[in-house]
């Protein structure tokens, strides 16, 4: 089974005007609400690849009861912590005349110890063998040890654990030894802390870390994908496409890789189906991810190869 981890979800409300007209008022033309969070958008995609997941994390409030009702009226399975704070609201608002999109990020609730334990308890309970793929950022209230903690706990229960933060928390989180580590291209720069620019730049730095993580993949936009593990390097490049919009491809990328892994194919098929998902996400807007007719024709001309 794969668990998805998102600890700060949000409730979205994605707002269509016209154009922003400021200092007057704006007519919404159209209204929408959708759960949001890295590891809830990794969960959609392995739904549309006819996978199931299992979601986790922290939900509070009206609010939290409304993400989850949404996310299983979507068919996926989920299993969050309550807590006392109520789950955030974020406001995207669209300017079809521009064609841009602004996100209003709301304030993350803070959790207290108690839910942190009745959480790591679920942590506790995942099966044997299971792949756990840890995504985003921690809300307050958390330690930046947390994502470490985690790992070693699921190390020991035979988990492949799957690692897509930033900063901190994937600098200890990467000393934990897991699975797969996916950052980007920046956040695996101050990873090293170093610019990273090159895929020669990318192996070189990621030498130092091939006997703690046994797969590292960075992703570089449309440049493609650099894939290491302990024995081999590939680069995978996606086809030339219109790009409408980068939300949510890493998200679509990480879930094209675990799903492919879960169901036993080799890393370079994972990286392949990856890198499809990744670019089919980038035809839809902002608000939508990718889509199985798309991942089928996209995946027929990513490119990849031994480096």
């Amino acid at each position: 089974m794969i668990y998805t981890i998102t600890l700060s979800p949000s409730l979205d409300r994605i707002i269509d005007i016209e154009e922003l007209i400021y200092d007057d008022i704006n007519k919404i033309e159209e209204e929408r609400r959708k759960a949001g969070g890295r590891g809830i958008d990794v969960s959609r995609v392995i739904r549309e690849l006819g996978g199931q997941s299992i979601a986790l994390g922290f939900i509070g409030g009206y609010d939290g009861l409304e993400l989850e009702g949404r996310l299983v009226n979507e068919g996926i399975i989920c299993d969050f912590t309550r807590i006392n704070s109520e789950t955030r609201t974020n406001n995207i608002v669209y300017q079809r005349k521009k064609k841009l999109q602004t996100l209003l990020s709301a304030y993350e609730p803070e959790v207290d110890p108690l839910e942190i334990a009745s959480f790591f308890n679920k942590i506790k309970e995942i099966p044997r063998h299971s792949h756990v793929v840890i995504s985003g950022n921690m809300p307050k209230g958390v330690n930046e040890n947390f994502y470490a903690q985690m790992i070693i706990t699921l190390k020991e229960k035979g988990a492949r654990v799957i690692l897509d933060t930033d900063g901190e928390a994937l600098r200890r989180g990467v000393d934990a030894g897991p699975y797969l580590i996916k950052p980007n291209i920046h956040e695996f720069g101050r990873l090293v802390e170093n610019n990273v620019s090159s895929v020669e730049e990318i192996i070189n730095y990621a030498k130092q870390y091939q006997n703690v993580v046994e797969y590292i993949v960075v992703s570089m936009g449309v440049r493609g994908v650099v894939g290491i593990n302990r024995n081999e390097y590939y680069l995978a490049t996606p086809p030339k496409i219109k790009v409408r919009s980068s939300a949510g491809a890493g998200d679509s990328l990480v879930a094209g890789i675990v799903y492919a892994m879960s169901e036993g194919r080799t890393f370079e098929d994972a990286i392949t189906l990856g890198v499809a998902c990744g670019t089919a996400s980038t035809l839809n807007s902002g608000n939508e991810l990718c889509k199985w007719e798309d991942i089928e024709i996209i995946k027929k001309d990513v490119i990849i190869k031994k480096i």
